[in-house]
């Protein structure tokens, strides 16, 4: 099987961003990770508009040795029914506390698991606005699993408007 890598261009409403930062920065003021995602609805075959993003109920944990964010099965099964009609989970975004990058933990994480799901690792607790070229941005393929877009890709695939 090949891997659908640079199949689809997301058209991303600047809003969406803009409301994304504050639901993601909120826990990492108690220094804890967390996760929302990116509802999408394809637009003919190659592209998916953004049309609303969704903070799912979350249990963020902290240790010694790191921290992490976890949707419970009950919240998975609430998002998926409050879902309209023809739409999907196309991105889930979620924090770390230092530089992003998709962590082992990262790629078990079954949230979503569909070839050409997006996972965007926001740095530093989501502090700063979102960009999402300085973010890790990672697209599950068919037979490479999690990869790393880089940020020309990135910039000609995330179409930003307002």
């Amino acid at each position: 099987m090949t891997s659908p890598r640079g199949s689809f261009e997301f058209l991303v409403p600047r809003h969406v961003i803009e409301l994304s930062q504050p639901l993601l920065a909120e826990p990492g003021l108690g220094g804890y990770e967390a996760v929302v995602v990116w509802v999408g609805r394809m637009r003919g075959e190659k592209s998916v508009d953004i049309v609303e993003v969704i903070r799912p109920a979350q249990i963020a944990k902290r240790s010694s040795i790191g921290c992490s964010v976890e949707i419970p099965p009950e919240s998975l099964t609430e998002l998926i029914r409050v879902l309209e009609v023809g739409c999907f989970v196309a991105a889930r975004l979620h924090t770390h506390p230092t530089e992003a990058y998709h962590s082992e933990l990262d790629d078990t994480n079954m949230l979503i698991s569909h070839v050409g799901a997006i996972s965007i690792v926001v740095p530093f607790f989501a502090r700063d606005p979102i960009v999402l070229e300085r973010c890790s941005v990672n697209e599950l393929t068919g037979d490479e699993g999690w990869v790393e877009l880089p940020a020309d890709e990135v910039q000609e695939r995330f179409r930003v408007h307002d």
